[in-house]
């Protein structure tokens, strides 16, 4: 093999991939290190090493805020871990509707791991209280900073600051967040927090400020081996809480509801 993944991340551990498949993807990684060019021509050509399987997820990512483009209100990042769909979604901001600044994102995550685990969810080494642990305050910190930065770079740049990443648990923070800010409504939510309690009370607190055609976005609804998203939706969404239902077409693991224009619930 020309490398090894650590076991830390579930995509070194759990593939559809083949061995063969697996050394290739450490190769694009090997070389993507030693690449020899100036930092502008690394930045550039970050195309030569995006993998497909990334590129599917960035692509599901630009379809479903496209759709959201006419919709006044926020974005959430629930779970968002390194914020990547963030900042993501700040670059999609900048590219569909430049004008539009009062589009705000919010990213909530412990940044300490996983958190509220229960016996309602299927508990692994890779997913339990805990996992997925970051740097806590410091990578808050980093990734506000790193938004920042993004802000500035885009079109209109001198208009930043304007997202927030808040730190802590989500069944806290998402409520007092509307505490502090009672006017503010969402157009999109994502959702990767992979444990049942934390997953339903964050829905009903989003989805009661959800603009009707709104969406949210679950990145594990149908994942067996994590169970949560699929099992609040089954039992608390599925039949009881007017939406349609879509999958990603590019990342298929990405499934999003679109909260009809005539829900009342």
């Amino acid at each position: 093999m020309v490398g090894t993944l650590a076991k830390t991340h579930e995509s070194a551990s759990t593939s559809y991939s083949n061995a063969a498949s697996l050394d290739a993807r450490m190769a694009i990684f090997e070389a993507m290190q030693a690449y020899r060019a100036t930092p502008e021509e690394k930045e550039r050509s970050l195309g030569l090493f995006l993998r497909g399987s990334l590129l599917a997820r960035l692509l599901a990512v630009a379809d479903i805020y496209r759709q959201i483009v006419d919709l006044p209100g926020m974005v959430f990042d629930v779970g968002t871990w390194r914020g990547q769909t963030a900042v993501l979604c700040e670059n999609l901001r900048a590219i569909y509707e430049p004008l539009h600044l009062n589009r705000r994102i919010a990213c909530f995550d412990t940044f300490s791991g996983y958190a509220g685990f229960s016996e309602r969810d299927k508990a692994t080494a890779l997913h339990a209280d805990g996992t997925y642990a970051l740097e806590g305050p410091d990578y808050a910190q980093f990734l506000r900073d790193l938004l920042v930065m993004h802000e500035k770079s885009n079109a209109l740049g001198h208009n930043n600051g304007k997202h927030r990443v808040i730190a802590g648990d989500c069944r806290e923070t998402i409520p007092q967040f509307f505490t502090d800010n009672p006017g503010e409504f969402i157009a999109l939510a994502f959702f990767d927090v992979n444990s049942y309690k934390p997953t339903l009370e964050a829905f009903d607190l989003i989805y009661d400020r959800l603009v009707p055609g709104g969406i949210i976005a679950f990145w594990q609804l149908t994942r067996d081996v994590i169970p949560a998203e699929g099992r609040v939706y089954a039992e608390n969404i599925l039949g009881k809480v007017s939406h349609r239902i879509r999958r990603a077409e590019t990342y298929p693991g990405l499934c999003y509801i679109i909260k009809s224009v005539s829900a009342q619930t």
